[in-house]
């Protein structure tokens, strides 16, 4: 004799003939039906199902994906069917939106035109995992296309038959991130971290405010050849190797003194850089894809849950992908966003197309840009970018019309000077030169927006009286 255990199942489609459909199947206890987009998380609450199957049919103005995000995080061993509609794998926008949900973790997701009685029950029997999905998170992220009722699963069946609560970010914490990798995002980082370590406000104990620099690429070492810090054992991947041996899908399984001594080795892998010393950084690491699967998105969670008391300000420079295993949590942790632009029409056009995902998300509020490499028309403030030969058409002026508000204009610096930098491994915010200053301006004004610069006011007036000046004559190397 033996008993069959019954799975709870929560029906959230918003198409009824599904919702009673699974009704009928055995071995499955639907404990309520839900309509509106806006009761899905408060009847996970008092249901406590052992599956959701939910889909685009729900009535409300709500995110779905959204939800479903906040679902995973709230209840971790919830297994959540989605029923997508139709998607053609052509779609970009709406392939890479599946992909950020399959790197949630949410693997059930159906997108075939049509489903039958014995495909739902297929559904629900079988389950799928990361490596069935794949397919998703392969595709370069660009935009979300909202669903719309055409899209709408066809069931056939026998005619006889809100934005993440306060209480989740950190105050402290700002990502800088970009849709494309070479826009410069370590370089934004690297001088943002330092400027605000070397140049900030005291904090209220009369001390250099402490800065924590986190490269949260697996697969990249910029930040640590910019500021010229390596350690092959003490990286980002040697603190997610620790983290993994007492955190797993079930949540923290290590005792508390196994949790201290991680916690510990968490704090000694971050380096000072030697030239600002209240200024630490954990660097990236080197790994293949196959390594990266062992990373989880709660790993990040837990990352920053055990430093972020050390600093005054965390920095993290993410991964380009937002499908990539640090990025989803990292955006959504963070107080504030700065994405990186630059003068590639393309770039700009696909940031643009971009703005939906991260609206989707809810994050697109904390989003600020910043434009790197800018190149001006005019001669006075032209540092050797070629407008001599021929004026560039597609500007910064343009980006207005986008509807992007930049933040701050970095202006392209000459190749001499930035490899000369890199080599120095000192961040161009130390620099004294006169050819640097508005980098340097417009760098502090990101800095500023994070934590109070000191001198913002000398160097904004400095600025000012040489670009006023260099107006009567013939450049920014005019003496």
């Amino acid at each position: 004799m033996f008993f069959i255990i019954m799975k709870k199942v929560l029906v959230a489609t918003g198409q009824k003939i599904i919702d009673d459909t699974i009704a009928k199947f055995e071995n499955f206890d639907v404990v309520s039906s839900v309509e509106y987009k806006s009761e899905v998380h408060e009847a996970c609450e008092y249901f406590q199902p052992d599956i959701l199957l939910i889909g685009e049919g729900l009535a409300g103005h709500e995110s779905l994906m959204q939800i479903m995000l906040k679902l995973v995080k709230d209840f971790p061993h919830l297994r959540i069917i989605y029923l997508a509609g139709y998607v053609d794998l052509r779609d970009e926008p709406k392939v890479n939106a599946l992909g950020i949900l399959v790197m949630a973790g949410i693997y059930d997701i159906v997108h075939e035109r049509k489903i039958t009685v014995p495909m739902l029950r297929n559904i629900l029997d079988n389950q799928k995992d990361a490596e069935s999905m794949a397919y998703l998170t392969k595709r370069v992220n660009e935009s979300h296309s909202k669903s719309n009722k055409e899209d709408l699963i066809e069931f056939e069946i026998p005619v006889e038959d809100k934005e993440q609560e306060d209480e989740d970010i950190y105050k402290n914490l700002h990502v800088v991130s970009s849709i494309k990798p070479g826009t410069g995002k370590s370089f934004l980082s690297t001088n943002i971290a330092t400027a605000i370590a070397n140049f900030g406000v005291e904090t209220k104990d009369g001390r250099k405010p402490r800065v924590g620099l986190i490269e949260a690429d697996l697969q990249n070492l910029s930040v640590g050849t910019l500021l010229q810090i390596e350690d092959d054992k003490r990286n980002l991947k040697a603190v997610m190797d620790k983290i993994g041996t007492i955190v797993n899908d079930n949540g923290l399984v290590g005792t508390l003194q196994q949790t201290e001594e991680v916690n510990a080795f968490i704090k000694s892998c971050f380096k000072p850089y030697y030239r600002v010393k209240n200024l630490e950084a954990l660097v990236g690491s080197q790994l293949t894809f196959q390594e990266i699967e062992s990373v989880k998105p709660y790993f990040y969670i837990y990352l920053l849950d055990a430093i972020a008391n050390e600093y005054d300000v965390v920095i993290i420079d993410s991964n380009s992908s937002l499908t990539h295993v640090t990025t989803y949590p990292l955006l959504q942790m963070a107080k504030s966003c700065y994405y990186v632009l630059n003068l590639d029409f393309n770039n700009v056009r696909n940031n643009a197309r971009y703005k939906d995902i991260l609206k989707e998300m809810g994050i697109l509020d904390k989003v600020k840009y910043v434009l790197n490499e800018d190149i001006v028309n005019d001669a006075s403030e032209s540092l050797a970018s070629g407008t001599e030969i021929e004026e560039l058409i597609f500007t910064a002026d343009h980006l207005d019309d986008s509807d992007f508000k930049l933040e701050a204009r970095v202006p392209m610096l000459p190749k001499t000077v930035f490899l000369n930098r890199l080599y120095e491994g000192t961040p161009v915010v130390l620099d004294d030169k006169k050819y640097t200053l508005k980098a340097r301006y417009e760098l502090f004004k990101v800095a500023n927006q994070i934590w109070p610069m000191k001198n913002f006011k000398e160097i904004e007036e400095e600025y000012l009286e040489m670009k006023n000046g260099n107006k009567k004559k013939k450049g920014w190397f005019a003496k």
